[in-house]
């Protein structure tokens, strides 16, 4: 008889779900000669690690084995005092309890344990290439490229624990510098099983209306990656794809559950509030209206390579087939918008299969398509399908997670967690908020969009209860935004707006008001 103790802080959801992540981290490590003088850059000058050191004949081949078996001898010696729970342990513990022998754990098998590999898009390029060359003693080492992958975990106490003793081990043995390119990626899962349909539709919805306000956390760099495209801004929801039309075309017409209807209610009147203050308890940096979002781009939009999305946004411009003008491309990009934010989370809620939900999701038509938020497994070609080797099944199985991609890499181990953990507050409040509540914050993100100075990314946070990885998160706000976090803000948030020179006293509270709003008229969206 086996015994296994519940996770701490492992909790199921009201339809019996439990949330999973895995995390990628990229990053370049410092690689030196064996012999070589230790010249040691500024910025590791109080770092406790160091390069990992070759054998000068070693080739390419060798050196990325030595490479990635002192980063796996690391992240082992780490997790033997700091192990999460795993998805998979959990399963194969049921499966000698004779519960049920099945095959919906194998697309877990290369996510049992840590990996250690590399990514060849992650290499040293514009400033980093000036960085490495004129910082002091930072070009005589070699940099290479590094990915590591967290096994499946369930949301619990000890999985991010683990997760924060990986990176802080990895800080302290190595010398790490992390490119532009270079990022971080969450998958969100419901353990081996598929995100069940209902969550999987509000997730993505809710992830329409927040993309231009999470956004707020991420450098620039990162916001115009091709690699992690705005949802809001450039998938086929963005060029008003309906979902009906969508599930048509797929072929994708079952029902797995019933389109939702949010009921009306009335779009929040903004006033401008550019306090400091959030909440009673937390106060960041930042006004509103100090933090910036996306900046959209009509090219963008129009080369996603869907021609059936983008051709209503182009049949005025050009009408002789002639060469393109300037006078057409001016005429074209000012033609060139995405669909408001409600109308698109309203298609997403119509949405009746996961495959049509995946599909508004993506941004191009390639195989490998990578939004910001990315739903590819939940894909008419991937979603339930059983990949065969011949007569066997295969061992290489698709995911069933949606993927987080717009993160900036970092070596800061209470960032990467605070990431997740945000990460698993929106997913859980879209799968259990009522249709009111998740309408309201979708409303708020609509308003926040246009009208930064009333609603931001931390008064978002504020609201699901997500203050803590707030306060982690608002210094790396501030490193890429080249400002100082003054000392006397206090991580327990006791510093309000009058403790900043160029505020205003308090803050005003804002009401929702009734009004006739833009799309209050529109009533034949909850009936047609």
């Amino acid at each position: 008889m086996f015994f296994f103790p519940e996770p701490r802080g492992l909790r199921r959801m009201r339809d019996g779900s439990r949330s999973s992540v895995g995390v990628e981290l990229e990053f370049l490590v410092c690689v030196a000669t064996a012999g070589q003088a230790l010249d040691v850059p500024e910025r590791f000058e109080n770092a406790n690690g160091g390069p990992i050191f070759l054998d000068p004949e070693s080739n390419d081949l060798d050196a990325r084995f030595r490479v990635q078996s002192r980063i796996q001898e690391t992240i082992t010696n780490a997790v033997a005092q700091h192990r999460g729970a795993r998805v998979v342990e959990l399963e194969d513990y049921q499966r000698q309890q004779g519960s049920r022998a099945d095959t919906d754990a194998i697309h877990l098998r290369p996510y049992r344990d840590w990996t250690v590999g590399e990514d060849p898009s992650v290499r040293l390029e514009g400033d980093d290439i000036l960085t490495v060359q004129f910082e002091r003693f930072m070009n005589r080492y070699d940099w290479r490229s590094v990915e590591i992958a967290s096994p499946a975990l369930w949301v619990a106490d000890e999985s991010w624990e683990e997760i924060q003793a990986v990176v802080q081990a990895l800080r302290d043995e190595f010398w790490i510098f992390i490119p532009s390119n270079a990022g971080m990626h969450y998958h969100y899962g419901n353990g081996k099983e598929y995100i069940p349909f209902g969550n999987l539709r509000r997730i993505a919805a809710l992830l329409v209306a927040v993309d231009p306000i999470l956004v707020q956390l991420h450098p620039e760099h990162r916001r115009e990656n091709p690699f992690c495209h705005s949802n809001r801004l450039y998938s086929r929801i963005a060029h008003g794809r309906p979902a009906a039309v969508t599930s048509r075309e797929l072929g994708a017409e079952d029902v797995e559950e019933a389109p939702e209807f949010p009921t009306v209610q009335p779009l929040p009147a903004p006033a401008a509030r550019p306090f400091r203050q959030r909440s009673s308890s937390f106060t960041v940096p930042f006004r509103r209206g100090q933090l910036t979002g996306y900046t959209f781009r009509p090219q963008i939009f129009l080369g996603s390579g869907f021609d059936e999305d983008n051709a209503a946004f182009l049949d005025d411009v050009n009408e002789n087939d002639g060469p393109i003008t300037e006078e057409d491309e001016i005429a074209r990009n000012q033609n060139v918008r995405p669909l408001e934010i409600p109308y698109a989370v309203r298609e997403i809620l119509r949405s009746v299969n996961a495959p049509t939900v995946a599909e508004l999701m993506r941004y191009s038509a390639l195989i490998g398509d990578r939004p910001a938020y990315s739903f590819l497994a939940y894909s008419l070609n991937r979603y339930r399908q059983l990949l065969r080797d011949g007569n066997r099944v295969s061992r290489e199985q698709n995911k069933r997670t949606i993927e987080f991609r717009q993160m900036a890499s970092t070596m800061e181990p209470d960032e990467v967690v605070a990431h997740g953990i945000i990460i698993v507050g929106l997913c859980e409040f879209a799968a259990e908020a009522s249709l009111e509540d998740l309408w309201k914050v979708v409303l708020d993100c609509t308003v926040a969009e246009v009208d930064g100075d009333w609603f931001d990314v931390f008064d978002l946070l504020a609201d699901l209860g997500l203050t803590s990885e707030a306060r982690v998160l608002q210094y790396a706000v501030a490193q890429f935004r080249d400002e100082d976090i003054p000392e006397e803000h206090s991580a327990d948030g006791d510093v309000d707006d009058g403790d900043y020179d160029d505020d205003e006293n308090a803050p005003v509270a804002t009401e929702r008001v009734e009004r006739r709003s833009w799309w209050r008229r529109l009533l034949g969206w909850y009936s047609s």
